[in-house]
Protein backbone atom coordinates (compact mmCIF):
# COMPACT_ATOMS: atom_id res chain seq x y z
CA UNK A 1 0.00 0.00 0.00
CA UNK A 2 1.38 3.29 -1.01
CA UNK A 3 2.75 5.74 2.01
CA UNK A 4 0.44 8.15 0.81
CA UNK A 5 -2.74 5.83 1.39
CA UNK A 6 -1.22 4.86 5.12
CA UNK A 7 -1.15 8.33 5.69
CA UNK A 8 -4.45 9.23 4.91
CA UNK A 9 -5.76 6.86 7.23
CA UNK A 10 -7.66 8.71 9.83
CA UNK A 11 -6.49 7.78 13.81
CA UNK A 12 -8.65 7.03 16.11
CA UNK A 13 -9.65 9.90 18.59
CA UNK A 14 -6.91 9.90 21.87
CA UNK A 15 -9.91 8.90 24.04
CA UNK A 16 -11.26 6.00 22.01
CA UNK A 17 -7.43 4.14 22.54
CA UNK A 18 -8.37 2.46 25.59
CA UNK A 19 -11.96 1.75 24.94
CA UNK A 20 -13.70 -2.12 25.12
CA UNK A 21 -14.32 -4.18 21.76
CA UNK A 22 -18.43 -3.28 20.77
CA UNK A 23 -18.95 -6.80 22.38
CA UNK A 24 -17.10 -6.47 25.67
CA UNK A 25 -20.32 -4.86 27.73
CA UNK A 26 -22.04 -8.30 26.56
CA UNK A 27 -19.87 -10.22 28.73
CA UNK A 28 -19.71 -7.69 31.11
CA UNK A 29 -23.62 -7.01 32.69
CA UNK A 30 -23.94 -10.46 34.20
CA UNK A 31 -21.07 -10.23 36.46
CA UNK A 32 -22.09 -6.01 36.97
CA UNK A 33 -25.68 -6.46 37.63
CA UNK A 34 -24.38 -9.66 40.10
CA UNK A 35 -22.62 -7.38 42.02
CA UNK A 36 -25.50 -5.10 43.00
CA UNK A 37 -26.36 -7.93 44.90
CA UNK A 38 -23.09 -8.31 46.42
CA UNK A 39 -24.08 -7.97 50.16
CA UNK A 40 -26.45 -10.71 49.70
CA UNK A 41 -24.18 -12.47 48.26
CA UNK A 42 -21.38 -12.30 50.85
CA UNK A 43 -23.57 -13.04 53.67
CA UNK A 44 -25.03 -16.05 52.22
CA UNK A 45 -21.56 -17.71 50.77
CA UNK A 46 -21.38 -20.31 53.85
CA UNK A 47 -25.16 -21.37 52.68
CA UNK A 48 -25.75 -24.73 52.30
CA UNK A 49 -28.36 -24.33 49.44
CA UNK A 50 -27.33 -20.97 47.88
CA UNK A 51 -30.02 -18.43 46.22
CA UNK A 52 -28.60 -15.68 43.96
CA UNK A 53 -31.11 -13.16 44.43
CA UNK A 54 -32.57 -12.38 48.25
CA UNK A 55 -36.39 -13.16 46.62
CA UNK A 56 -37.48 -12.67 50.18
CA UNK A 57 -40.30 -10.55 51.98
CA UNK A 58 -37.95 -9.79 54.97
CA UNK A 59 -35.24 -8.73 52.63
CA UNK A 60 -37.65 -6.65 50.18
CA UNK A 61 -34.62 -3.50 50.98
CA UNK A 62 -31.70 -5.67 49.89
CA UNK A 63 -33.76 -7.11 46.91
CA UNK A 64 -34.56 -3.64 45.43
CA UNK A 65 -31.48 -1.97 45.96
CA UNK A 66 -29.34 -4.85 44.63
CA UNK A 67 -31.64 -4.63 41.47
CA UNK A 68 -31.40 -1.23 41.22
CA UNK A 69 -27.20 -0.94 41.60
CA UNK A 70 -26.79 -4.14 39.46
CA UNK A 71 -28.66 -2.58 36.57
CA UNK A 72 -27.18 0.83 37.13
CA UNK A 73 -23.59 -0.76 36.93
CA UNK A 74 -24.64 -2.96 33.79
CA UNK A 75 -26.13 -0.10 31.61
CA UNK A 76 -23.03 1.89 32.89
CA UNK A 77 -20.60 -0.32 30.80
CA UNK A 78 -21.63 1.19 27.40
CA UNK A 79 -19.79 4.04 28.76
CA UNK A 80 -16.53 2.01 27.68
CA UNK A 81 -16.84 1.39 24.36
CA UNK A 82 -15.69 4.19 21.32
CA UNK A 83 -18.33 6.81 21.13
CA UNK A 84 -19.29 6.08 17.71
CA UNK A 85 -19.97 2.25 18.64
CA UNK A 86 -22.50 3.08 21.92
CA UNK A 87 -25.67 2.18 20.44
CA UNK A 88 -24.44 -0.69 19.50
CA UNK A 89 -23.37 -1.30 22.91
CA UNK A 90 -26.80 -0.47 24.50
CA UNK A 91 -28.02 -3.51 22.89
CA UNK A 92 -24.59 -5.26 23.60
CA UNK A 93 -25.16 -4.31 27.86
CA UNK A 94 -29.47 -4.69 27.31
CA UNK A 95 -29.15 -8.31 26.23
CA UNK A 96 -26.36 -9.10 28.51
CA UNK A 97 -28.78 -7.48 31.50
CA UNK A 98 -31.17 -9.42 30.25
CA UNK A 99 -29.96 -12.43 30.25
CA UNK A 100 -28.30 -12.32 33.76
CA UNK A 101 -31.48 -11.13 35.41
CA UNK A 102 -33.56 -13.88 33.71
CA UNK A 103 -30.62 -16.70 35.12
CA UNK A 104 -30.86 -15.35 38.53
CA UNK A 105 -34.26 -14.62 38.93
CA UNK A 106 -35.40 -18.10 37.32
CA UNK A 107 -32.46 -19.78 39.28
CA UNK A 108 -33.80 -17.82 42.75
CA UNK A 109 -37.21 -18.92 42.24
CA UNK A 110 -36.48 -22.29 41.74
CA UNK A 111 -34.77 -22.58 44.82
CA UNK A 112 -36.91 -20.60 47.25
CA UNK A 113 -39.94 -22.83 45.61
CA UNK A 114 -38.54 -25.43 47.14
CA UNK A 115 -38.57 -24.64 50.48
CA UNK A 116 -42.08 -24.06 52.28
CA UNK A 117 -43.36 -21.02 54.19
CA UNK A 118 -44.30 -17.65 53.15
CA UNK A 119 -41.31 -16.85 50.95
CA UNK A 120 -42.07 -20.01 48.73
CA UNK A 121 -45.44 -18.82 47.94
CA UNK A 122 -45.75 -19.11 44.64
CA UNK A 123 -47.59 -15.59 44.48
CA UNK A 124 -45.35 -14.07 47.07
CA UNK A 125 -42.30 -15.34 44.90
CA UNK A 126 -43.89 -14.18 41.28
CA UNK A 127 -44.45 -10.49 42.45
CA UNK A 128 -40.43 -10.70 43.94
CA UNK A 129 -39.37 -11.86 40.55
CA UNK A 130 -41.93 -9.02 39.07
CA UNK A 131 -40.39 -6.50 40.80
CA UNK A 132 -36.77 -7.54 40.58
CA UNK A 133 -37.15 -7.44 36.82
CA UNK A 134 -38.42 -4.26 36.31
CA UNK A 135 -36.62 -2.50 38.59
CA UNK A 136 -33.07 -3.88 36.91
CA UNK A 137 -34.20 -3.13 33.98
CA UNK A 138 -34.70 0.75 35.36
CA UNK A 139 -31.52 0.54 36.98
CA UNK A 140 -30.11 -0.84 33.18
CA UNK A 141 -31.85 2.28 31.57
CA UNK A 142 -30.89 4.64 33.48
CA UNK A 143 -27.43 3.49 33.71
CA UNK A 144 -27.46 3.89 30.03
CA UNK A 145 -28.32 7.42 29.96
CA UNK A 146 -24.84 7.80 30.39
CA UNK A 147 -24.30 7.55 26.34
CA UNK A 148 -26.32 10.70 26.39
CA UNK A 149 -23.54 13.04 26.70
CA UNK A 150 -23.07 15.01 30.16
CA UNK A 151 -26.20 15.35 30.91
CA UNK A 152 -27.21 11.74 31.17
CA UNK A 153 -24.07 11.16 33.02
CA UNK A 154 -25.54 13.54 35.67
CA UNK A 155 -28.72 11.99 35.91
CA UNK A 156 -27.54 8.77 36.10
CA UNK A 157 -24.53 9.83 39.13
CA UNK A 158 -27.59 11.31 40.74
CA UNK A 159 -29.46 8.20 41.13
CA UNK A 160 -26.14 6.88 42.26
CA UNK A 161 -25.76 9.66 45.12
CA UNK A 162 -29.23 8.11 46.22
CA UNK A 163 -28.71 4.90 46.54
CA UNK A 164 -24.65 4.28 47.53
CA UNK A 165 -24.61 4.82 51.12
CA UNK A 166 -28.09 2.64 51.71
CA UNK A 167 -26.13 -0.02 49.99
CA UNK A 168 -22.85 0.43 51.15
CA UNK A 169 -24.92 0.06 55.07
CA UNK A 170 -26.09 -3.56 53.55
CA UNK A 171 -22.35 -4.25 52.30
CA UNK A 172 -20.40 -3.36 55.80
CA UNK A 173 -21.14 -5.25 59.08
CA UNK A 174 -23.30 -3.72 61.72
CA UNK A 175 -20.56 -4.28 64.03
CA UNK A 176 -18.28 -1.53 62.29
CA UNK A 177 -20.74 0.77 62.12
CA UNK A 178 -21.15 4.09 64.61
CA UNK A 179 -21.59 7.81 64.41
CA UNK A 180 -18.07 9.12 62.34
CA UNK A 181 -18.62 6.19 59.40
CA UNK A 182 -22.33 7.50 59.12
CA UNK A 183 -21.42 10.98 59.01
CA UNK A 184 -18.42 9.76 56.49
CA UNK A 185 -21.17 8.01 54.06
CA UNK A 186 -23.48 11.15 54.16
CA UNK A 187 -20.16 13.04 53.00
CA UNK A 188 -19.73 10.58 50.27
CA UNK A 189 -22.97 10.63 49.03
CA UNK A 190 -22.59 14.96 48.80
CA UNK A 191 -19.72 14.34 47.06
CA UNK A 192 -21.26 11.57 44.69
CA UNK A 193 -24.06 14.43 44.30
CA UNK A 194 -21.32 17.08 43.15
CA UNK A 195 -19.42 15.18 41.01
CA UNK A 196 -23.25 14.68 39.00
CA UNK A 197 -23.71 18.23 38.97
CA UNK A 198 -20.15 19.19 37.57
CA UNK A 199 -20.39 16.57 34.99
CA UNK A 200 -23.82 18.48 33.68
CA UNK A 201 -21.81 21.51 33.81
CA UNK A 202 -23.21 24.98 33.40
CA UNK A 203 -22.27 25.67 29.42
CA UNK A 204 -24.44 25.64 27.59
CA UNK A 205 -26.77 27.45 29.97
CA UNK A 206 -29.82 24.61 29.21
CA UNK A 207 -27.53 22.56 31.06
CA UNK A 208 -28.36 24.31 34.16
CA UNK A 209 -32.32 22.84 33.81
CA UNK A 210 -30.85 19.67 34.22
CA UNK A 211 -29.31 20.66 37.69
CA UNK A 212 -32.94 20.48 39.84
CA UNK A 213 -33.86 16.86 38.57
CA UNK A 214 -30.25 15.34 39.54
CA UNK A 215 -30.70 17.19 42.84
CA UNK A 216 -34.48 15.87 42.97
CA UNK A 217 -33.25 11.71 42.11
CA UNK A 218 -30.51 12.32 44.51
CA UNK A 219 -32.99 13.60 47.12
CA UNK A 220 -35.72 11.10 46.60
CA UNK A 221 -34.17 8.13 46.18
CA UNK A 222 -33.64 7.51 49.91
CA UNK A 223 -36.89 8.33 51.16
CA UNK A 224 -38.18 6.02 48.42
CA UNK A 225 -35.93 3.23 49.79
CA UNK A 226 -37.09 4.37 53.96
CA UNK A 227 -40.60 3.67 52.50
CA UNK A 228 -39.37 0.39 51.11
CA UNK A 229 -37.81 -0.49 54.63
CA UNK A 230 -41.01 0.46 56.49
CA UNK A 231 -43.44 -1.95 54.31
CA UNK A 232 -40.29 -5.04 54.86
CA UNK A 233 -42.33 -6.45 58.01
CA UNK A 234 -45.99 -5.95 56.68
CA UNK A 235 -45.17 -8.60 53.92
CA UNK A 236 -45.04 -11.73 56.70
CA UNK A 237 -47.75 -14.45 57.37
CA UNK A 238 -50.66 -12.79 60.17
CA UNK A 239 -50.67 -9.73 58.56
CA UNK A 240 -53.93 -10.40 56.53
CA UNK A 241 -52.36 -10.06 53.07
CA UNK A 242 -52.99 -9.62 50.32
CA UNK A 243 -56.31 -7.81 51.80
CA UNK A 244 -54.10 -5.41 53.68
CA UNK A 245 -51.33 -5.32 50.98
CA UNK A 246 -53.34 -1.44 49.49
CA UNK A 247 -53.13 -0.08 52.68
CA UNK A 248 -49.53 -1.34 52.97
CA UNK A 249 -49.02 0.78 50.14
CA UNK A 250 -51.00 3.75 51.00
CA UNK A 251 -48.73 3.68 54.71
CA UNK A 252 -45.33 3.20 52.70
CA UNK A 253 -46.33 6.15 50.15
CA UNK A 254 -47.09 8.15 53.69
CA UNK A 255 -43.90 7.57 54.48
CA UNK A 256 -42.05 8.49 51.80
CA UNK A 257 -43.71 11.53 51.95
CA UNK A 258 -42.53 12.61 55.32
CA UNK A 259 -39.07 11.44 54.69
CA UNK A 260 -38.73 13.50 51.73
CA UNK A 261 -39.72 16.94 53.49
CA UNK A 262 -36.84 19.02 54.06
CA UNK A 263 -37.15 19.05 57.89
CA UNK A 264 -36.31 15.47 57.64
CA UNK A 265 -32.96 16.03 56.20
CA UNK A 266 -29.76 17.71 57.40
CA UNK A 267 -29.69 20.38 54.79
CA UNK A 268 -25.18 20.76 55.72
CA UNK A 269 -24.22 18.12 53.68
CA UNK A 270 -26.61 19.09 50.70
CA UNK A 271 -25.65 22.38 50.17
CA UNK A 272 -22.17 21.78 50.50
CA UNK A 273 -22.56 19.57 47.27
CA UNK A 274 -24.38 22.49 45.61
CA UNK A 275 -22.60 25.14 46.20
CA UNK A 276 -18.83 22.86 45.63
CA UNK A 277 -20.60 21.86 42.43
CA UNK A 278 -21.39 25.54 41.51
CA UNK A 279 -17.83 26.60 42.38
CA UNK A 280 -15.88 23.35 40.47
CA UNK A 281 -18.29 23.93 37.24
CA UNK A 282 -17.74 27.42 36.66
CA UNK A 283 -14.16 27.02 37.24
CA UNK A 284 -13.68 23.83 34.92
CA UNK A 285 -15.80 25.96 32.22
CA UNK A 286 -13.86 28.90 32.87
CA UNK A 287 -10.66 26.77 32.09
CA UNK A 288 -12.12 25.19 28.74
CA UNK A 289 -12.54 28.94 27.35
Amino acid sequence: MPTSALSATPAAPAGDRWRLPVWAPALFAPPAWLAGFAPWLLEGAGRAAPIVLPLRAGQLTALVLGAVVGGLLAGSLARLVPAARRGTALLATGCGTAVAIAVTVGQSVAASGAGSGFDADPRVLAGLAALTAVLGVLGWGVGSLVVAGPVGVGVARGVLAGVVVPWLSLLAPQALWSAPLGTALVWLQALVLAAALVVVGVRPRGRLAAWPVVVLLAWTTGPALTAVGWLEPLLRPGTGLPATLGDALSGAWQVFGLASSPAARDWWPWTAAVVGAVFLAVLRDGRRH
